[in-house]
């Protein structure tokens, strides 16, 4: 069975407060297109919220912060058709360390 709604992620401080407002504002991209590709989440998405498989896009914030030692960004639904926003979540990605020969 899919997974229900899942929860906005809170903020964990000061600087994802600032990156989640600034994508709230609208200074965000489509990074996944439902009318190019459907979204793997969108029988879920359309279970929770409604709507069509091609009207659920993935959105990211335009800004990304460096927030210890990893670079922040807001993800995040949204329906095209209807504008709701859903899911907010932080992405952090860690650089990648280097491998040691032994």
């Amino acid at each position: 069975m899919n997974q229900g709604a899942i929860p906005d992620e809170s903020p964990r401080n000061l600087q994802e407060q600032l990156l989640l407002q600034d994508a709230k504002a609208g200074n965000c991209i489509v990074i996944h297109c439902g009318t190019d590709r459907l979204l793997g989440d969108a029988p879920r998405l359309i279970a929770v919220y409604g709507g069509n498989s091609e009207d659920w896009d993935k959105m990211t914030s335009i800004e990304a912060f460096e927030i210890n030692g990893a670079s922040v960004q807001v993800h995040w639904f949204r329906n095209s058709q209807t504008l709701q926003d859903v899911e907010f979540k932080f992405k952090r990605q860690y650089p990648k360390t280097a491998r040691k020969n032994l």
